[in-house]
């Protein structure tokens, strides 16, 4: 008998995944999917399958536990099904090793095919007039202190000398309505985010999508890439940039906005992709009430179809990154990243990011019966939302679980975000002028209160 249980530990492994905390994901993230990532025979005897492996990946990033933690919290459920086994859970170096084993491919495989899902089930939802709202950014990572980290990634440094620790640039491609993370490049902390977004480009975006990001992204390289897959921008304009070259008036007759054609700068005119001699765009001035004069540059030339008010306001929504960036790290754990390799850090990476899009899965769902959109709805309380439902719909029959799955559905439709018309949280130091270095200073962003004054 105790052997024919044995022969089965893989059966009672997967099991014991829908009493893990992972019930409410398994409909999205099934058996057959990972069969699909990591095709081949797996011994029966294998706790540890490339399933087990992911899930406790993610169930870790989900509860915010330390992997042992979540590998005895595993262990005990096991055990409730064979109770011969021994008290001590497989070890952290067990897992690590089945970890190793599992390629890079597998993880990336599981992360392309939730996405590719999710495109099928919403891809004409939470639009833009018709454009598919995505942005770029990066942020640092904090590494763990690792020899082979320190090689790869290398050292943040300041006038104290090296740091103990790599970073890491991670540049995500986000939708800016659903919160999915569609790709993301992660490079070494001094890397260019230029690049990588340029690699991000030529990769996910396309026609009818409408990319927005900050005044560190327009330049000429990335407007032609844009503009050569028959995608637009709407990007943030720094405030010497195109400011000097020829204005054209619009057809709306505003001075707030002009045309420009931008010349290829001379350091591209002999690159062999063939890059464009000109670009037209539009560029838009504005200020709101107590900050300095802001511009920016898009490809949307017709004034008609997209008016200076709403392209104004819809810029905007790019601020969500920067929310769904501080999700990443503490509302799941890519603030703590625990391989000491680089190709274990990937896989965290891909894990995690996984786990995000899944949450967005269902808060999609969730958005749908709110009537708003994903990004309507508060993150983190969703996420304990669905934590919290795990053991119900882990003890019902089955035929009951789709009638609780709809009412935590129902119930993540309830978390709305509650704008708070006219507040305000200004940073510590808005109004402190910024050293740039050789005896320069940058203005802040807001305006001093002498010059307010003044006004």
């Amino acid at each position: 008998m105790r052997k024919s249980y044995i022969g089965n530990m893989r059966d009672y492994a997967i099991k014991n995944l829908d009493r893990f905390g992972i019930t409410p994901f398994r409909h999205i993230l099934g058996p057959a999917l990972f069969r699909s990532a990591a095709p081949g025979p797996v011994h029966a005897a294998t706790l540890l399958t490339p399933e087990v492996v992911f899930w406790l990946m993610m169930t870790a990033a989900l509860a915010q536990r330390s992997m042992r933690g979540a590998i005895t919290a595993f262990w005990a459920l096991f055990r409730a099904d064979l109770p011969f086994l021994p008290a001590e859970p497989v070890t952290e170096e067990a897992f690590c090793i089945a970890r190793k084993k599992l390629k890079l491919g597998f993880f990336r495989t599981v992360f392309q095919t939730v996405i590719r899902r999710y495109q099928q089930r919403f891809d004409h939802a939470y639009r833009w007039q018709g454009f598919r709202l995505l942005g770029i950014d990066g942020m640092k990572l904090t590494l763990p202190p690792s020899p082979k980290l320190k090689h790869y990634f290398t050292t943040a440094a300041n006038q104290q000398g090296a740091g103990s620790s790599a970073q890491g640039l991670l540049v995500g491609l986000v939708g800016l309505w659903n919160g999915v993370c569609y790709g993301f490049k992660l490079t070494s902390g001094k890397g260019s985010e230029q690049a990588c977004a340029r690699k991000l480009i030529r990769r996910q975006v396309g026609a009818s999508d409408l990319l927005m990001c900050d005044r560190n992204f327009p330049d000429y390289h990335t407007l032609a890439l844009l503009q050569s897959r028959g995608a637009h921008y709407l990007f943030h304009l720094q405030a010497n940039r195109y400011t000097t070259l020829p204005a054209r008036a619009t057809a709306s007759g505003r001075p707030e906005e002009w045309y420009v054609d931008l010349p290829i700068p001379p350091r591209l005119a002999e690159d062999p992709s063939e890059l464009p001699a000109t670009l037209t765009a539009r560029i838009l001035r504005y200020q709101r009430i107590g900050f300095r004069p802001s511009w920016l540059i898009t490809s949307l030339l017709d004034t008609a179809g997209y008016p200076y008010e709403e392209l104004v306001s819809l810029y905007h929504e790019r601020w969500r990154q920067e929310t769904m960036h501080r999700e990443w790290k503490y509302s799941l754990s890519l603030s703590r990243l625990r391989s000491v390799s680089v190709p274990g850090i990937f896989k965290e990476v891909y894990v995690q990011l996984t786990l995000n899009n899944v949450v967005r899965w269902l808060m999609s769902d969730g958005a749908d019966q709110g009537h708003c959109r994903p990004v309507d709805l508060k993150f983190l309380d969703c996420k304990r939302l669905i934590l919290s439902s795990v053991s119900a719909l882990s003890a019902v029959a089955p035929q009951i679980m789709p009638k609780l799955y709809q009412r935590l559905i129902v119930e993540l439709s309830t978390q709305k975000i509650c704008f708070r018309p006219g507040r305000r949280y200004p940073r510590r130091n808005d109004f402190r002028l910024r050293n740039k270095g050789h005896g320069k200073q940058v203005l802040p962003a807001q305006l001093l209160p002498t010059e307010r004054r003044a006004m």
